[in-house]
């Protein structure tokens, strides 16, 4: 009887608040878990194929690196990297909604479909913590919120991989990165992160999540500032790939 009063409810709800896809605009179900329809989740640029076996960067021509991880491996501090989308057409509408929009919701499909690469890779089974990069503070206050920490919760909620927001920190102001050159945001992003709490951590493999991954630079430095202070191994998933 109460499932029946709030389907009713719900389709009373949606007459005057209609549910519908946050991509294209169409109609969902009522009762829909999504935010996106199928239709759309179906147009998205998965990664698929064979990746390189450090950066999960797609390879045309296979192979088991990438040209960039053939020449600068050591430059990365992160054991390997996996990602779902390619950050181009809906995947990178998506994105843009999910962290400009006031989207916060997005976090539950998009995490969904991070879980779902996740698995793919036996790798991840190891890890014993999820933590999210964190986000520069003033862009916190005026976002209102990490957009990598919403999908590291949703990650720990699916895996029951424990999520720790209270070990990597953010020690300066940087610019956004999408502005600069590479060159450029090694220099903006370097020294940028620190480690409290480094016991929990200790001898202890992390999986690192992110929304966008470019040139791999801002989860290379908190990799780097993880194992410093004593992590095992670092594993990096992203929503997207740029």
């Amino acid at each position: 009887m109460k499932y029946k009063l709030k389907t009713i409810l719900l389709k009373i709800i949606a007459l005057f608040f209609p549910v519908t896809c946050s991509l294209c605009g169409d109609d969902l179900h009522s009762l829909s878990k999504t935010s996106i329809c199928n239709k759309c989740k179906e147009s998205l640029p998965l990664i698929k194929g064979l990746v390189c076996q450090k950066c999960g960067l797609p390879l045309c021509d296979g192979g088991e690196f990438c040209r960039e991880c053939r020449k600068h491996s050591k430059e990365y501090n992160f054991d390997k990297m996996r990602s779902v989308y390619l950050y181009k057409d809906l995947a990178r509408r998506l994105i843009l909604k999910f962290k400009y929009s006031n989207r916060s919701f997005l976090a539950r499909d998009l995490g969904l479909a991070m879980n779902k690469t996740l698995r793919q890779y036996n790798f991840y089974n190891d890890s014993d913590f999820v933590i999210p990069v964190p986000l520069n503070i003033l862009r916190r206050i005026k976002r209102g919120y990490n957009q990598a920490e919403l999908l590291a919760e949703e990650i720990s909620l699916i895996t029951n991989i424990p999520l720790l927001k209270n070990v990597l920190f953010r020690k300066k102001i940087t610019k956004p990165q999408f502005k600069l050159s590479k060159v450029e945001r090694s220099k903006n992003i370097k020294d940028s992160f620190f480690v409290k709490n480094d016991v929990i951590i200790k001898n202890k493999t992390i999986l690192l999540i992110d929304d966008i991954a470019t040139t791999s630079i801002t989860v290379s430095s908190c990799s780097l500032a993880l194992k410093t202070t004593g992590a095992k191994k670092v594993y990096v998933l992203t929503l997207a790939r740029d």
